[in-house]
């Protein structure tokens, strides 16, 4: 886990331990010590055999879109993922395109416990962009969802954007086009942007945590809204910009509502912002990605809300990246969030 920190009390360390023993017995070898197949080895061959021919990849991307991703805004009437907790929560922060960084965390964890749901998988977005296997990374995600719709989340992130909100740089569209030819490539980027527009939003996980890409809206906060409101609005305006927020929003440490942001879009969000959605949705935890570390991960607010970021190297040039096993059925994770933070070194 976060190798090399010091000053570390005896409590701290006991619960690092005996997580480190669990993680390493449950999760990894499935509990009686035997190596069994990680989600990786069980994913790999689809992959592969996807990425070996450009219809096949256009009829999955519209095959997730009718049968897994609509049909998952329809279950929650929206793109707001609600779950119940008393499971361990898998969850993986921004990849931009690195596949081995991908393939290293996902060797990780064992492919039975997602398959029983006793642990869930989530990605909290931006798949694509800036690495050299975007279009891997995105097939990999994708594919896990139509495998485990009922354990897999796929959130979006700003570089899964809205048309009207476009990052710098977006090289997704380029790279496919120089895979495929312009006309292939313009047309399979069209298909996932369909796909990227009816992504999920937010996961909610009842008195537990609420994990999404940016961060926290500020336009609702501190009024009498429900979790749908606060989140998405009332009107089709409210809504535009509250997308523009969850994706691209930033904490701060600062006893303030919200600031303008050097991003260019959203807001850096603070500590009131914070304080006020977990009181008023009972939770104990947001979790996001967006932010790039150093160390993979950071934490603000009183360590009540955690950045996970899940590639490494350039042009971030992170020498961690992070990734969470979040368990909503003891309090340490989320008394001690630093606990259940694992690394992975460049």
């Amino acid at each position: 886990m976060l190798e090399g920190f010091q000053h570390q009390s005896s409590r701290e360390l006991t619960l690092k331990t005996l997580f480190d023993e669990y993680y390493l017995d449950q999760v990894l070898t499935g509990g009686d010590g035997v190596s069994v197949n990680t989600v990786w080895d069980y994913i790999k061959g689809s992959l592969d055999t996807l990425l070996s021919d450009y219809s096949r990849i256009r009829d999955f991307i519209r095959n997730s879109l009718s049968s897994v991703i609509l049909s998952e805004l329809k279950k929650f009437e929206g793109p707001i993922v609600t779950k119940e907790s008393g499971k361990i929560f898998f969850i993986i922060g921004d990849i931009h395109g690195d596949l081995e960084t991908l393939r290293k965390i996902l060797t990780k964890l064992n492919v039975n416990l997602v398959k029983e749901g006793s642990v869930e998988l989530v990605f909290l977005g931006d798949y694509v962009d800036r690495g050299s296997h975007q279009l891997e990374c995105l097939l990999t995600a994708l594919l896990l969802k139509n495998e485990f719709p009922d354990s897999v989340t796929l959130l979006r992130g700003n570089h899964e954007p809205p048309p009207h909100l476009i990052p710098l740089p977006h090289d997704f569209p380029q790279t496919l086009k120089l895979t495929y030819g312009y006309v292939k490539g313009t047309e399979i980027y069209q298909d996932f942007m369909e796909l990227f527009n009816n992504m999920s939003l937010v996961l909610y996980v009842r008195d537990s945590f609420i994990a999404l890409h940016g961060g926290l809206p500020t336009l609702n906060y501190n009024s009498e809204v429900t979790l749908r409101e606060y989140f998405l609005g009332n009107n089709a305006d409210e809504r535009t910009k509250l997308i523009e927020e969850i994706l691209w929003n930033d904490p701060v440490d600062l006893n303030i509502g919200r600031s303008p942001s050097p991003r260019g879009a959203g807001y850096l969000f603070g500590t009131l912002v914070t304080q006020w959605v977990l009181r008023k949705f009972r939770v104990r935890l947001i979790v996001r990605g967006h932010e790039p570390s150093y160390e993979g991960f950071k934490l603000n607010h009183k360590k009540r809300v955690v950045t996970l970021f899940s590639r490494v190297g350039e042009p971030y040039y992170n020498r961690y990246a992070s990734y969470m096993s979040l368990d909503t059925t003891t309090s340490m994770c989320f008394e001690e969030p630093v606990q259940c933070i694992n690394r992975i070194g460049y």
